[in-house]
């Protein structure tokens, strides 16, 4: 048995739960590799389709762009990690953005202080700054708003993915925080952004339907 290969950090492909999981090479059987992961169970890896692992992968970096590899064991793994931490938003550069619903509340992860903090950071990241924040969907929002008027140009803001991905709640957040940023002084009458939170249930009731895989599901 190679020393080399005693060391060797790879991809484990088969894994039962979560498909691809780090580990060590213990010993090679042929062209197979016998490789162990943190919990300690073993699993065979075709060696010609081994990945190594980079360790700059296994931290759950903000931006997948930082990874030291681009395969898709390190891309998932990087968000799992992530995930686990409570930590359901990744960036791919500017301005893309994973979500991963969570199906839970995050404390204070849309709190007026995240909303007010996430715009003074966008404003920063917008003067050059490097951000000081975790991204975010209320940062793709800021981001979508300022290029509208430093541009003067209509902006979109793409929101996919599967049922019962997060898909409505993420327009709601992203509504909430757009007519936040353009709300004025307090005068006493209903706010925009509460405005659109109230007709959200009217909408739904019109809209919505249940699914295999929501109970809550936006059919328009």
């Amino acid at each position: 048995m190679e020393l080399l290969n005693q060391r060797r950090r790879v991809w484990i492909d088969n894994h039962p739960v979560h498909t691809y999981v780090p580990g060590w090479v213990e010993d090679t059987e042929g062209n197979t590799l016998i490789v162990v992961d943190d919990d300690g169970e073993k699993f065979k890896v075709d060696q010609s389709k081994a990945q190594t692992v980079d360790e700059g992968c296994l931290t759950g970096v903000d931006d997948l762009l930082m990874l030291g590899d681009f395969n898709e064991a390190a891309l998932l793994h990087n968000i799992r990690v992530r995930y686990l931490e409570d930590k359901i938003y990744t960036g791919i550069g500017n301005p893309i953005l994973i979500s991963v619903n969570p199906y839970k509340r995050i404390g204070d992860l849309y709190s007026k202080e995240t909303q007010l903090a996430q715009r003074k950071n966008g404003a920063a990241v917008a003067a050059g700054q490097p951000s000081a924040l975790s991204p975010h969907l209320y940062s793709v929002a800021y981001s979508a708003f300022r290029a509208m008027l430093e541009q003067s140009s209509n902006q979109s803001i793409i929101i996919s993915g599967e049922s019962g991905a997060g898909k409505t709640e993420a327009t709601k957040h992203i509504l909430a925080f757009l007519a936040d940023l353009q709300s004025g002084a307090n005068t006493g009458e209903v706010s925009i952004e509460q405005q659109v939170l109230d007709a959200n249930p009217v909408l739904e009731a019109f809209g919505n339907a249940k699914t295999v895989r929501n109970d809550n599901s936006s059919r328009f």
